[in-house]
């Protein structure tokens, strides 16, 4: 065998390593959606940023984040809740304060609700929770994203020293953003654990 079919093979096996790779994590990622959470009353609920239309509403991500959220709070598992997002290129306000506004309508004492809008990512997200968790003398909470993120955003936030239970919220059904949703996070994982090992 010539020196280039060896380095062909190589190339070849690492390839197909690397897809198999991203389709035993994708599988997880499916897998790990569908797994019930039971949150624990915490000092505070944590609710991560998805994009806002350009019209202002709530995507239907952010949504169900919020809807979820609220539930939480309006169970008592929590009294303070921090919304975490910045304001994207095409968004009209931050993720946070959409959050702030929709969940002042539905009752939440804007008293209650601590904004995070410096965050770009699911880890800056957490981190800048904790430093405001931190500063209130908060220890624990309920992290609250979608059903496909949640295990990644729980793992991070263990990371970055929260005392955290999660809650899986709905995300959009149809196939195509399904699919697009979990093979994103499948290679976020992939990210995450690269930055650990190296």
């Amino acid at each position: 065998m010539t020196k280039k079919a060896r380095l062909l093979r190589a190339v070849a096996l690492l390839a197909l390593v690397g897809v198999v790779m991203f389709m035993a994590l994708f599988g997880a990622v499916c897998w790990r959606s569908g797994v019930a959470r039971t949150p624990v009353a915490s000092d505070c609920i944590i609710v991560l940023g998805a994009r806002v239309r350009p019209d202002g509403t709530l995507s239907d991500s952010l949504r169900y984040r919020c809807e979820a959220a609220l539930e939480a709070w309006q169970q008592g598992l929590a009294a303070q809740v921090i919304v975490c997002g910045a304001q994207g290129r095409d968004e009209p306000v931050s993720e946070a304060e959409a959050m702030r506004a929709w969940l002042v309508e539905q009752g939440v004492p804007e008293g209650n609700i601590v904004l995070e809008d410096g965050s770009y990512n699911t880890e800056q997200n957490l981190q800048n929770a904790q430093a405001l968790m931190r500063e209130r003398g908060w220890e624990s909470a309920i992290v609250v994203t979608s059903d496909y993120h949640l295990e990644r955003a729980l793992w991070i936030a263990r990371d970055v020293g929260i005392e955290a239970s999660g809650i899986a919220a709905e995300s959009p059904h149809p196939l195509g953003i399904w699919l697009k949703n979990r093979m994103r996070e499948a290679c976020s994982w992939i990210v995450y654990v690269l930055k650990k090992v190296f």
